[in-house]
């Protein structure tokens, strides 16, 4: 699994990718229980509780509107300006709960949550392909790897 603010930084970016409202739940859930240290940092909102219940009451929402066929590619540019800056937001916390540059884990989390947008969806789609599964339970595939990466990188010391 990957290591590091880098390696965190990359992976709740690329979850942000697949879900935009997964990475910033994830690190504010983290910040909210104390196992992600954001007080001194201009990224300490994240760990208001309250904002961390918002955040993941978003995050299940998302979950559940990304099965509906009126939802939009998630690579049409708004969609995706919006994963990156979810992206962003979790590379930049993430950097700078370890006393990085912030600005440098931001652009590490955007470009990879650009780049799980694009993967994401072609694989989603070969997937249906492949299997003859209807999309709706490829997506629920995607979301189990959302919550076990998302959990697997902020869990415990890791974070």
């Amino acid at each position: 699994m990957l290591k590091g603010a880098t390696g965190r930084a990359l992976g709740l970016g690329a979850i942000s990718g697949l879900r935009s409202a997964s990475g910033p739940a994830f690190v504010s859930r983290a910040a909210a229980q104390g196992r992600l240290p954001l007080e001194d940092t201009r990224f300490a909102f994240l760990g208001s509780p309250r904002l961390s219940k918002v955040l993941l009451v978003m995050a299940l929402g998302e979950l559940i509107g990304d099965k509906l066929p009126v939802t939009p590619s998630r690579t049409a540019l708004p969609s995706l300006l919006g994963r990156a800056a979810s992206g962003g937001l979790v590379g930049a916390a993430i950097f700078a709960s370890e006393g990085h540059r912030a600005a440098t884990g931001g652009a590490a989390g955007a470009l990879a949550a650009v780049a799980g947008s694009f993967a994401g969806e072609q694989l989603r789609a070969l997937a249906g392909q492949k299997t003859g599964l209807p999309d709706p339970l490829v997506a629920l595939v995607e979301d189990a790897i959302v919550l076990a990466v998302g959990s697997r990188l902020l869990q415990g010391g890791d974070a």
